[in-house]
């Protein structure tokens, strides 16, 4: 049952709403308000406020209304927030799952879905929404790589998959086919020429072209001036000579003062396939244009990547760091798991042999607690047909007080009490029914909060099973990790012997898991 108060509407499109628009299906917006205003009216919930996202950003600092929804949940402006699926609140990483997930458990804060009400309060909800925003946040790079995919075979094909053509191109749609192409845009394309003659046969700069293009006043497409940068990207672009590069400017993620930046640099690593279009430049100008250039070549550091599933989750039984993850330069040798502090005599063992036992370990976890669970449940359907017979039995004692109480009043009536009589006769009595409605409540109560539990153990098995199934389906170390803290609040790890004879037993470590799940007999 929801308490009263003020509630607020979130609506925001996904991407698949964007492209189901386009074929017809109407307004996504408009259709979610109108589902989430029934919904209101059915539980006669009152609405302060809609936040209607009009963008699909991939993060929080890409949503205006969802920065505004977070900054008055934060503020415990409402009972609880309405959206259509727990998905439309977070489906970037885990910074802004998480960001979310605590504003509302701090301000008690309920989300209305059509289908279920998540209560922060409630441990078991708690859980099941944050396992819930890692299934969307899984679901989003599964599409976006389906996306990336497409986008490349058009790539392969030569096709131009870009939203604005470079400085000498427009961009057009291929005749009879798919996608786009792109044909010389007869005002532009001789700049492009003249600055790879500048710089491959005038022995200048790239600074002396630019300053050569900027007194002709021969303009950029959108700037006011060419600058050094302008010009260097046109003079590495080799869709200039017919090619079609695939991540030549891939979207680098990072944080800074709190905030997420993106960046777009230069990969030196991209991939060239032949184009549909005609090119511009000739490959005899191209490569003197490289050679030139090749010397002044910025290196590119690589992105920092997740590469150890286990990372933030296992730590030295004996010091009590961080265990981390130790990589060999031999292609054939296993990376390990070692203690972080290099004083401590703790012995490594082979990564993937710890995060095997963990797996296992949850495994034999849950097949255990499904069995002690079994016969507990015999056990509480025992107790609740006793908690049942106390009802019936009560209620029968409560209604012959009551009783009791009506003769009481037809004795004052026939004057057979007087009226010290009756208040002292029936203050005994009404005290007798109040203990058993007490009672009573007592009961019904207790019969409630077991059919929750029992509820909620039933949950739990197929959440557990899920993620045992779907653990080794995941691509990456950090989705893996993800997992892992969604059910695991630490493990520690403690091995004090080597395994380095032939018949020794390389898991001869101990683990102690701490899992998140919560004791259902400590409930009872």
């Amino acid at each position: 049952m929801l308490s009263q108060g003020t509630y607020a509407i979130y609506l925001r499109k996904s991407r698949e709403d964007m492209e189901a628009e386009k074929y017809g299906e109407g307004e996504t917006l408009a259709r979610h308000e109108k589902i989430l205003t029934t919904l209101a009216e059915k539980r006669n919930l009152t609405i302060g406020k809609i936040y209607r996202e009009v963008v699909s950003g991939e993060t929080i600092s890409e949503r205006q209304e969802m920065q505004k929804l977070l900054r008055d949940v934060e503020n415990e402006k409402w009972t609880g927030v309405l959206v259509v699926e727990v998905e439309r609140l977070a489906r970037g990483d885990t910074a802004d799952q998480g960001r979310v997930s605590k504003a509302f458990q701090y301000s008690h804060t309920k989300i209305i879905t059509p289908v279920k009400t998540y209560d922060p309060d409630n441990e078991f909800d708690e859980e099941y929404f944050e396992f819930g925003l890692f299934m969307s946040r899984r679901e989003y790079k599964t599409i976006n790589r389906r996306l990336q995919r497409g986008r490349k075979i058009s790539v392969q094909e030569g096709k131009f998959v870009g939203n604005m053509a470079p400085f000498g191109y427009d961009r057009v749609k291929l005749k009879e086919a798919k996608g786009y192409t792109l044909s010389i845009n007869q005002e532009e394309a001789p700049i492009v020429k003249e600055i790879f003659r500048l710089y491959a046969f005038e022995n200048t700069t790239i600074n002396s072209v630019v300053k050569q293009l900027n007194s002709l006043n021969l303009k950029p497409r959108i700037a006011k001036e060419w600058t050094i940068s302008s010009v260097k990207d046109i003079l590495s672009n080799p869709t200039y000579i017919g090619k079609i590069t695939w991540n030549r400017r891939m979207q680098k993620k990072k944080t800074k003062n709190g905030r997420l930046l993106m960046s777009r640099p230069r990969n030196p690593d991209y991939l060239i396939y032949d184009g549909l279009h005609e090119p511009i430049i000739d490959n005899k100008t191209w490569e003197l244009v490289q050679e030139k250039r090749k010397q002044n070549c910025p290196k590119i550091k690589q992105s920092h990547q997740v590469q150890n599933p286990l990372v933030g989750l296992v730590f030295c039984e004996k010091c009590g760091k961080p265990m981390q993850r130790r990589p060999y330069t031999k292609a054939n040798k296993p990376e390990t798991l070692i203690c972080s502090n290099p004083k401590c005599h703790n012995v490594s063992s082979k990564l993937y042999l710890v995060e095997n036992k963990i797996i296992e370990a949850l495994k034999i976890w849950l097949e255990n607690y499904q069995v002690d669970n079994s016969s507990k449940d015999k056990q509480k359907s025992d107790h609740n047909k006793i908690i049942e017979k106390s009802i019936i039995r009560t209620e029968k004692e409560r209604e012959k007080e009551k009783a009791k109480l009506n003769k009481i009043y037809e004795f004052l009536e026939n004057g057979i009490y007087n009226n010290d009589e009756f208040i002292n006769r029936s203050k005994t009595v009404k005290d007798n029914i109040q203990s058993l409605e007490s009672k009573l409540e007592e009961y019904k109560s207790l019969l409630q909060k077991n059919a929750e539990i029992q509820n909620q153990k039933e949950m739990i098995v197929p959440k557990m099973e899920n993620i045992m199934d779907l653990y080794y389906s995941l691509e990456t170390a950090e989705d893996k990790n993800i997992l892992l803290k969604s059910i695991i609040s630490k493990v520690t790890y403690l091995k004090t012997q080597k395994a380095i004879k032939k018949d020794s037993d390389p898991t001869n470590f101990e683990l102690h898991i701490y899992p998140k799940i919560p004791k259902f007999n400590n409930l009872h």
